[in-house]
């Protein structure tokens, strides 16, 4: 990896020349890749598992592909990781620069504004069907079963919270739970915000203890249980910390090591403990997300020899919003048109439609809501 000979305790300013930049190629093109990946796990392989379904290019995928290299869930739990490693690389980098207030202005501001957008859509579109009598999923979809409920808006706001993960409730878009982790990271690098400016060696070890222990109290209570749960993960997320501080010369080989050992480590055991569930095993987790781990690192190695086309920078812009938007209202698309269309133009019409469906909110939701955030954290620094 590229780094230069800096003392680990070397402040951002003065680190790596490659240390504070925010736009990388390998990045983007991680982000691309990954969603078009969840968007094949749910629109591919989830919709013709579910709906028993043969594909002929599904099957050589899974023939060749998916099953040969053990990828659980048609690439999917590759994509999830690789999105887990780019937010713990970036969202350390960008942290360097900001205050507690910016921090949290805009990690907020970047989740929740999409993910409103998100759930208030579903609940729009479900609303409608069931005035309509059109119900493709026959009142088992959690939209459905939510909107059934005597009082639903306890559960809109869990779900919009993102406490609903926490708690148990129901939800509404089940990709969220990524966004669940992202929030505990979030505030778990609020926390040691000032160790990881100057003394990254440091709020490593106190992260790793903190996720360590709760772990071991994970039976105290319920709540606990399902933080513990979700926590789980964030390990992985400092799996790509550790990448960033040694990208930026701010640890050095023998920190890196340990660290990636020690994280690696704790994320299997939290895994097989309390995460993995039949038919998936430690081995379908450890496998893809090892994946994930070294096609990250290769593509970092690769940095700065790449130059990316404007297909792959737009689904690069677009991928929250694609991540968010493709599998509900994806699944629902593919099953109101496959009885008329057959699977492989249902599948384009509403690749199609999610793609523009995504690059709107990427226009009017998630740009807006990034640059409102700029703004107040620039007047509050003033």
């Amino acid at each position: 990896m590229k780094v230069a000979a800096a003392a680990a305790t070397t402040p951002p300013a003065t680190a790596a020349p490659h240390a504070n930049r925010e736009f990388l190629p390998s990045l983007a093109l991680i982000r691309a890749v990954a969603a078009l990946m969840v968007v094949y796990d749910h629109l591919v392989g989830v919709w013709l598992h579910k709906n028993e379904v043969a594909w002929l290019p599904a099957v050589i995928a899974d023939r060749w592909i998916f099953d040969p290299l053990r990828l659980m869930m048609h690439g999917g739990g590759l994509a999830v990781a690789m999105f887990f490693l780019v937010s713990g690389f970036v969202i350390v980098l960008v942290a360097q620069r900001e205050s507690h207030w910016q921090f949290a202005v805009r990690r907020v501001m970047r989740i929740f504004p999409p993910l409103w957008a998100s759930i208030l859509l579903l609940l729009l579109v479900y609303a409608g069907m069931t005035l309509a009598g059109v119900s493709p999923s026959l009142g088992t979809h959690p939209v459905e079963q939510v909107l059934q409920l005597s009082n639903p808006w306890p559960s809109i706001a869990g779900a919009m919270s993102l406490v609903n993960y926490l708690l148990g409730t129901p939800i509404i878009n089940s990709v969220a739970w990524t966004l669940a982790i992202e929030m505990l990271f979030y505030i778990a690098v609020a926390l040691l915000l000032p160790l990881l400016r100057t003394r990254p060696h440091t709020a490593l070890v106190v992260a790793f203890v903190a996720l360590a222990l709760l772990q071991v109290a994970r039976s105290a209570h319920p709540a606990l249980f399902r933080l513990a749960v979700n926590a789980v993960y964030v390990n992985f997320l400092f799996l790509g910390s550790l990448l960033y501080f040694r990208w930026a010369g701010r640890i050095g080989n023998w920190a890196f090591a340990v660290g990636t050992l020690a994280f690696w480590g704790l994320f299997l055991s939290g895994i097989a403990t309390v995460v993995a569930q039949p038919p998936l095993q430690l081995a379908d987790y450890g496998v893809s997300y090892a994946y994930a781990w070294l096609a990250f690192v290769v593509l970092l190695l690769l940095n700065d020899r790449m130059r990316l086309d404007r297909v792959t920078l737009f689904f690069s812009r677009i991928s929250f919003s694609l991540y968010l938007n493709h599998g509900e209202i994806g699944l629902l698309l593919l099953s109101v048109l496959f009885p008329f269309l057959g699977y492989p133009m249902s599948l384009l019409v509403t690749f199609v439609l999610v793609v523009a469906l995504s690059a709107a909110s990427w226009r009017w939701v998630e740009l807006p809501s990034q640059q409102l955030a700029r703004t107040w954290t620039r007047s509050a620094s003033a």
